[in-house]
């Protein structure tokens, strides 16, 4: 198998259209080829400058006067292959190869281009107008394969070892192999020049060669051994010189040439290739061309060393003729086709040839950026959309909490024709937790890949509207589970974080000391006049306290009333009675189970208790998750000292109707959150925490939206245990 591919090694491997095609596009293959069609109508009498290539148009060889071109088409069927003619871009569609994958090789140094017509045939078609030649290789075999074109000879490799020219210069086929390779040469790598030479790079045992070869004999004229040259380097051969690059010890590579016949060679430029690019190499006078596919073209003179740079954004180098063409930009006249040629001086010069069509500099044509986003909903999100003037640019987008500093970021290259960029925000930020409600600042910056045309920045605003969740403690519209560790700090982590981002360390929100004078806390839903949730904590003494929400924070406490010692289990944060606000029960010691409805009022949260009813202390455990039987009212969820859990029916008037067993083997939790919406599907879902010592484990169980069987298969939240110092309290 090829190192590289015989015409494709001319165009940058950074070219992924390229790599599509020199990795075998198919292409529907004809049983005869006929000569190439009249030019298209490009009138050389109207070109006054560069002209332009059509969307996608890709440089693959090139010859004395023109050019091999191909545009992909969707998917990768039906390449189009042209030849165009460099004084003024007049195209001419080339015919399809067969069988598939034949792409067409041009001659460096002259206007003929071969296209396969069969397994062992060639035609070759001359761009200038002359009469097609059909050349049968059978005598190479049909392992044999075409690599490159020397004028009118066909240079073909057979099995990888053993190389092969084929012409014919009258009525008869002329064979001959090439002598004086080693026979178990594994062939990598051709480079032609005008002078008459064909450079070899093949691989034996002992390491790596270049060998001259002449091709007026058919033999190896130079044989030289190289150890070091760079994997993904090209080879050049010209009259007096060779050329390659090496790899150094540290990573990096240095451009070589020697003298062709001599023994020494010199060390010139040492450049980083970041890990793999590919390192185009050619000879122009007495000038070794080099650079970066993707990055820069330079040339380095042979008689004094100075380096000069050629061209930016490197997409692909050809020989043509004496002269080279390449495909990249430069500040003044920024991407195309650009010749590189001797000048008077015998210095290599830049001149546009064709422009690919990018322009410059940026500008946005549109855009599409909402002025209100929610993230309520399961799968919602919100996109932002831009739409440029060209293409081969970066464009980079930020999200900005004004409140917070908090951010989103996302990045897109749009590459070739594409201009335009979207972006669809989920709703959360980069660790996955969940985006807090308010203003944000957004700004996209749109730059050319290439550095060239100059970067432009958009700015505006977007509103996030959520809404509020009754465990929402960040003002996000997201549930917030409560822990308190065991030192008497209080944290928060976000419960969507926990469940779409796993593999996430999860975040954690400090919301101070000083917690272990209490002995219960309960999220209690929205008590106050505020939309955010609250929190009641119960003290040694038995004074219950209010801590309003303030949407990120808990606002300074406020004394409920004393006399709450009496209970041993509460339930908070679901509404009881049908009037909108989260409703509080409490059993007492006795047995007897109070409702003490919300008021909407901070100063006194509570109305009177009333008695529901005796004989709940068989209960260990009791919870409000909300809605969970369907009927619009909030229910209640209680654990018996056997660890089986039972839900008891709201009849949205502070009573409930008999109790159903929801299942067993709920003993083994240390607590059972009513957390509200975990994956917002609409359903009230239940967090289990369990463990001992410092370490809490956390499991998940969705609803179901079917009182009969209210909750799913528990599933672990989160990517593991949380550690809480001395062990924590979740609520």
């Amino acid at each position: 198998m090829k190192y590289l591919s015989p015409a494709g090694r001319n165009v940058a491997v950074a070219v992924a259209v390229t790599l599509a095609v020199t990795a075998g596009t198919a292409m529907a293959g004809t049983p005869a080829l006929a000569a190439p069609g009249a030019a298209a109508a490009v009138a050389a009498e109207q070109q006054t400058g560069p002209f332009a290539l059509a969307s996608g148009e890709a440089l693959y060889g090139a010859g004395s006067t023109g050019f091999v071109t191909f545009v992909q088409s969707h998917g990768g069927v039906g390449t189009t292959w042209q030849w165009r003619r460099s004084a003024d871009g007049a195209a001419t569609t080339l015919p399809k190869g067969a069988p598939d994958f034949a792409n067409p090789t041009a001659a460096t140094d002259s206007d003929l281009v071969a296209v396969q017509t069969g397994v062992s045939s060639y035609r070759l078609l001359d761009m200038a107008g002359g009469a097609p030649v059909d050349i049968d290789t059978g005598a190479v075999g049909e392992r044999g394969e075409l690599w490159e074109v020397a004028r009118d000879t066909l240079v073909l490799v057979r099995d990888g070892h053993s190389l092969h020219l084929v012409s014919k210069p009258g009525s008869s086929v002329v064979h001959r192999q090439v002598q004086g390779l080693p026979a178990d040469a594994e062939i990598r790598d051709l480079r032609y020049s005008p002078s008459g030479a064909l450079l070899v790079r093949y691989k034996v045992s002992d390491g790596e060669h270049l060998a001259v070869v002449d091709l007026a004999e058919a033999k190896v004229v130079e044989d030289r051994a190289v150890p070091r040259i760079y994997h993904s380097s090209e080879i050049a051969v010209s009259a007096t010189h060779l050329a390659w690059a090496e790899s150094n010890a540290d990573g990096s590579v240095t451009l070589v040439t020697a003298l062709r016949g001599a023994a020494g060679t010199t060390r010139h430029t040492t450049f980083e290739t970041d890990g793999g690019y590919y390192v185009p190499v050619s000879l122009l006078g007495e000038w070794v061309v080099f650079g970066l596919s993707g990055k820069d073209l330079s040339a380095v003179s042979l008689e004094d060393g100075t380096t000069t740079g050629l061209l930016g954004d490197l997409q692909g180098v050809s020989a043509s003729g004496d002269d080279l063409l390449a495909r990249g930009s430069t500040a003044e006249h920024g991407q195309g086709l650009y010749r590189i040629a001797l000048d008077a001086d015998g210095r290599p010069a830049v001149t546009q040839v064709a422009t690919d069509g990018v322009r410059t500099p940026v500008s946005v044509v549109d855009e599409q950026v909402p002025a209100t986003a929610g993230f309520g909903t399961a799968g919602s999100t919100a996109e932002l959309r831009w739409k440029l003037n060209r293409g081969d640019v970066k464009v980079n987008v930020k999200l900005t909490h004004k409140a917070t500093g908090r951010t989103w970021t996302a990045v897109k290259d749009l590459l070739g024709t594409a201009t335009e960029a979207a972006f669809p925000w989920d709703g959360t930020f980069a660790n996955g937790t969940a985006a807090y409600n308010g203003a944000y600042a957004w700004e996209v910056n749109v730059a050319p890949l290439n550095g060239i045309g100059g970067s432009v920045t958009r700015n505006g605003t977007l509103q996030v509207d959520s809404g509020t969740a009754p465990h929402d403690y960040s003002d996000s519209g997201s549930p917030d589970l409560l822990v308190r560790e065991g030192s008497g700090r209080l944290a928060s982590y976000d419960v969507r974080q926990l469940a779409s981002a796993p593999e996430a360390t999860p975040e954690r929100t400090e919301r101070g000391g000083g917690w272990s004078v209490y002995d219960r806390l309960l999220s209690a839903g929205n008590l106050d006049a505020s939309p955010y949730a609250d929190l009641l904590a119960r003290d040694g003494q038995g004074v219950l306290w209010l801590y309003s929400g303030t949407g990120q924070s808990l606002a300074p406490r406020v004394r409920v009333g004393a006399g709450w010692g009496i209970y041993t289990t509460f339930a908070a944060g679901s509404d009881l009675t049908g009037d909108g606000r989260p409703d509080l029960v409490a059993t007492d010691t006795a047995g007897v189970l109070w409702l003490y409805k919300a008021t909407g009022d901070a100063a006194k949260p509570f109305e009177a208790r009333v008695r529901v009813g005796g004989g709940w202390n068989t209960y260990d455990l009791l919870t409000a998750p909300g809605d969970i039987g369907g009927a619009k009212s909030g229910d209640l969820l209680a654990r018996d000292k056997d660890g089986v859990l039972w839900l008891y029916l709201g009849k949205g008037d502070g009573t409930f109707a008999a109790r159903s067993k929801v299942g067993a083997g709920w003993n083994g939790f240390r607590a059972v959150v009513n957390i509200g919406d975990v994956d917002r599907d609409g359903r009230a879902d239940l967090v289990a925490e369990r463990g001992s010592g410092d370490v809490s484990t956390l499991t998940v169980y969705k609803g179901t939206g079917d009182w009969k069987a209210p909750f799913g298969a528990g599933a672990a939240l989160g990517g593991g245990p949380l550690a809480h110092g001395n062990g924590p309290v979740v609520f």
